[in-house]
């Protein structure tokens, strides 16, 4: 099913004292984080529910093999649909400027293996220059081999911010790349991860944003298993983050079903979409509920249990970054097909 959400019915009052009781067992901060935002909340964003379109293409991909001009007529379809308009350009500009400077950020971890971000990077900056933007409004970010298309956008200044800085659970130094960048449009891959949970959306703008996450690695690893939670939801909440998100896309050419980050082809499922959204949650709940079909429907080793979860859905929706209840109709989730150029 596409939809989950349960009422505590805790009282607010619980919270504090479940605070108070980890400090006198002598618990860290850290070990009850998580439940600081646990909280009912049935509608953390004031709307009435999030649209998460799913555009699929003629033979969009076989393999590594990308049709460019299939994936492209996607992304037009996409954004005018998520934008609610019939011009291409008039669309884009719905969710950028042309004095904006836009980071494409794309996922790096497994991308060779994947084969699909390359071609996929293509036909993202032909549409955009479609729309009328140039090569110097754009960043890629994450992408080891550009495409044609890349020829004079900016070059990513890879490396770290000067200051640290706090993210609730902790405390690290930020991408330097983000103080170059006026907006981002968030093309992650969707993979298993067997040290976060799931990689998708809200992964993608945060373990990679921060300098040492191999520490919260180890933590998660001593302390609540592969989780991701609260630090996923904790860093892509940064205001020099999420204040410059403005549109997901899931690249859903093919998704890695088990075994992430690392990436072996017996475990790529062809889903063979693109998958829009402006909430991070919603596209990951979506993506979550994806991975587990494909568990379901696809090989996998003996004895591997066909679900997994992503526990940091649940604190992002009680931070109020989206909606991670589908049962309740919060998420729209839409198939359609890609239109004709």
């Amino acid at each position: 099913m596409l939809n989950y959400h349960e009422k505590s019915g805790v009282k607010p009052g619980f919270w504090l004292f479940l605070a108070i009781s980890a400090i006198i067992m002598g618990l860290s901060p850290q070990a009850w984080a998580p439940y600081r935002y646990r909280h009912a909340i049935d509608d953390p964003l004031g709307r009435q529910k999030s649209l998460v379109l799913d555009v699929h293409g003629d033979f969009a991909v076989r393999g590594t093999k990308v049709h460019l001009a299939s994936v492209r007529r996607m992304f037009n379809t996409g954004v005018k649909k998520l934008a609610q308009m019939d011009d291409l350009a008039s669309a884009w500009r719905y969710f950028i400027h042309d004095d904006d400077v836009v980071a494409l950020t794309f996922t790096k971890v497994g991308s060779q293996a994947m084969g699909t971000n390359k071609t996929v990077a293509a036909a993202l900056l032909q549409s955009l220059y479609l729309a009328g933007f140039k090569p110097e409004n754009f960043m890629l970010v994450g992408l080891e081999d550009l495409p044609e298309e890349a020829r004079g956008t900016r070059p990513c200044h890879y490396g770290w911010q000067k200051e640290k800085l706090d993210f609730d659970s902790d405390q690290d130094y930020l991408a330097a790349w983000l103080e170059d960048v006026t907006a981002i449009i968030n093309i992650p891959s969707l993979m298993d991860d067997n040290i976060i949970g799931m990689r998708g959306a809200m992964a993608n703008l945060s373990w990679p944003m921060i300098k040492s996450p191999a520490k919260l690695y180890k933590y998660m690893s001593q302390k609540h298993g592969t989780s991701g939670d609260p630090f996923t939801a904790e860093i892509y909440a940064l205001p020099q983050i999420r204040g410059k998100v403005r549109l997901h896309i899931f690249n859903a050419l093919r998704i890695l079903y088990y075994g992430g980050p690392e990436v072996k082809q017996t475990y790529l499922f062809e889903h063979g979409s693109l998958i829009f959204s402006t909430d991070p949650v919603a596209i990951d709940r979506v993506g979550l509920e994806l991975i587990r079909r494909a568990r379901r429907e696809e090989t996998l080793p003996a004895n591997v249990n066909e679900n997994i979860t992503a526990p940091y859905l649940e604190t992002a929706q009680a931070m109020g970054l989206g909606y991670n209840a589908l049962e309740l109709d919060f998420i729209d989730y839409q198939c359609v097909r890609h239109e004709k150029e």
